[in-house]
């Protein structure tokens, strides 16, 4: 009920805010989370020691340059530097949502083998680093490691689990083009659908699990990119269901 009446609450503002007779939004007014359902995630920064926003702050929190509503006013941007910092165990930047419960205060934790869990990434891919040109837009992790990463290298977007190559999504991916992920982890196995098409079933049993979205930026200035080299991606939806 609650998260219905934040979506609804969401859509009223941005119906609200309108800056001309023509119905433009004014996207400056809007904050990440009026377009997306914050309450249950927390934000990792590629800045500051890989900063963390967690709730209730991430709930009125923005970023001018890497975590902001977009000119149109319909999605978020995400964004990455490769010059940026990162978190403890990995050697590349981030600006990612981590899956949490509890209204944003508890670590999400669950298992590929009880109940259904279903996470939907509506968005594009706007930006890659000039010179290693990968990025990750979306996760499930476990308790050590990544189970499944959504992956864009070059125009090559497909599915990487257990640092193999497990589905293509699009072999020309156009960066700016829309697409939908849905991924849907239920009874050991892991299914990922491609704007509504099934592209992998996964068998795959593990515990500690957690959704991640953003954008992961996969290059640092060691791989030959620049500081100010960065990932980008646009997210005009996301929702995450357990039953």
């Amino acid at each position: 009920m609650k998260g219905r009446l934040k979506k609804w609450c969401s859509g009223f503002l941005i119906a609200m805010l309108v800056s001309t007779p023509t119905g433009m939004v004014n996207a400056a007014s809007l904050l990440p989370s009026d377009i997306l359902d914050l309450t249950n995630w927390k934000l990792t920064l590629p800045i500051n020691d890989a900063e963390e926003i967690t709730q209730p702050e991430l709930d009125s929190y923005e970023h001018s340059e890497y975590f902001h509503v977009n000119d149109d006013g319909d999605a978020v941007v995400f964004k990455a530097h490769c010059g940026g910092d990162t978190t403890e165990g990995s050697s590349y930047p981030r600006c990612e949502l981590r899956e949490m419960t509890n209204d944003g205060q508890d670590k999400a934790s669950w298992s590929t083998t009880s109940g259904t869990h279903t996470m939907i990434i509506d968005q594009k891919i706007t930006h890659l680093p000039e010179v290693k040109d990968h990025v990750v837009v979306g996760q499930i992790h476990d308790s050590d490691d990544d189970v499944i990463m959504i992956r864009l290298e070059g125009n090559h977007l497909f599915v990487e689990g257990d640092g193999e190559e497990l589905a293509d999504l699009d072999t020309d991916y156009e960066l700016g083009t829309r697409f939908t992920v849905k991924i849907v982890a239920s009874g050991g196995k892991i299914k990922v659908y491609y704007n509504g098409d099934l592209k992998l079933t996964y068998n795959k049993s593990v515990s500690g699990c957690y959704f991640k979205a953003g954008m992961y930026t996969q290059s640092n200035t060691s791989k030959g990119d620049s500081e100010d080299a960065y990932g980008e991606n646009e997210i005009y939806n996301l929702v995450v269901t357990h039953s």
